[in-house]
């Protein structure tokens, strides 16, 4: 009896084992092969072209386009100079998208996660050839062991039916409007360069903040350097987010600043009192109005009295 047993045991171990030699062979490949490591496989180097159709606004396509060295953004309507930051961080995101698990293989769950027609739809161009084709879909939360929380995001290939999950919070990369992808720059010196500064208000109240040697003066009298460095480094490296659309300006303006070194005009910034805001440009971008509050303005146009040196009182 206990012989039986014994071959029963082994008989079934021997079924148990051919069972799942067959499933490793005949059933693994073809689930590793539906679980790819990386979603995309792009060289960055070579896109020229990003339509996106944004969770924001799918009714308005936003177009990315390589042109030279920068990267332009364009709608049916506006065209602007692109941040080309933003591009490459896009960009950079979209070539590390690290799958995590699959999620559904059903059409029918595409809505669940966002990746149908609530998602922001992106396709990638190097030349005429579409190398890459998504819908980016909602974010979420797991909780990981010892507390650790991790974010993905649920992505689908266009041509497929099958839903991701891939580390990090990348919607914000992609789901963005027109604005969002312009150039912000209003401001790119090198403070270290300047020795010379223009104020140019209405009624003769402007003044000239000049350098002799390594001492600031206005006129005959002598500037705070402390002060001088305080405004000068801040305008170094200026970005300004909010875009005055549809502003014509109504003549020259009340207010510049000319920013010189010894070689000459390094940038300009010129300024209309708009109501209860301002309106800005400079010489950084042409043609290209930003709006800002009095508390901004006050970055670019000072009294004279905000550099001189403070008597202390006796």
């Amino acid at each position: 009896m206990k012989k039986l047993n014994i071959k029963i045991l082994i008989a079934v171990l021997v079924v148990l084992t051919g069972v799942f030699v067959l499933s490793r062979v005949f059933r693994s490949p073809g689930l590793e092969s539906n679980l790819k490591k990386s979603l995309v496989d792009i060289d960055t180097a070579i896109v020229t072209e990003v339509r996106i159709l944004p969770a924001k606004d799918r009714a308005n396509e936003i177009k990315l386009v390589k042109e030279g060295n920068n990267w332009n953004v364009a709608t049916a309507k506006q065209k602007s100079l692109s941040d080309v930051g933003s591009v490459k961080s896009m960009l950079g995101m979209m070539q590390n998208l690290k799958i995590q698990r699959l999620a559904s293989r059903k059409k029918d769950n595409w809505e669940t996660y966002n990746v149908g027609d609530k998602g922001t739809y992106v396709s990638v161009f190097a030349g005429s050839k579409k190398v890459a084709d998504l819908t980016i879909g909602k974010t979420g939360v797991a909780q990981g062991g010892e507390g650790i929380r991790t974010v993905f995001t649920y992505v689908r290939l266009s041509n497929e039916n099958e839903v991701y999950s891939v580390d990090g919070f990348i919607e914000s990369h992609f789901n963005r409007d027109f604005n969002d992808w312009r150039n912000k720059a209003f401001l790119r010196v090198k403070s270290d360069l300047i020795t010379k500064l223009t104020f140019m208000y209405p009624a003769d109240s402007g003044f000239v903040l000049s350098k002799k040697d390594s001492l600031w003066f206005i006129g005959n009298e002598k500037a705070d350097l402390a002060k001088v460095q305080r405004f000068t480094s801040p305008i170094a490296f200026k970005n300004l987010i909010d875009f005055a659309e549809g502003f014509v300006a109504p003549g020259a303006p009340p207010f510049t600043l000319t920013i010189e070194s010894q070689n000459g005009i390094l940038a300009s910034v010129e300024a209309w009192k708009d109501g209860d805001k301002w309106i800005l440009k400079s010489t950084e971008q042409n043609g290209v109005y930003f709006s800002a509050v009095n508390s901004l303005v006050k970055d670019f146009l000072v009294g004279k009295e905000y550099f001189l040196l403070t008597v202390p009182k006796k």
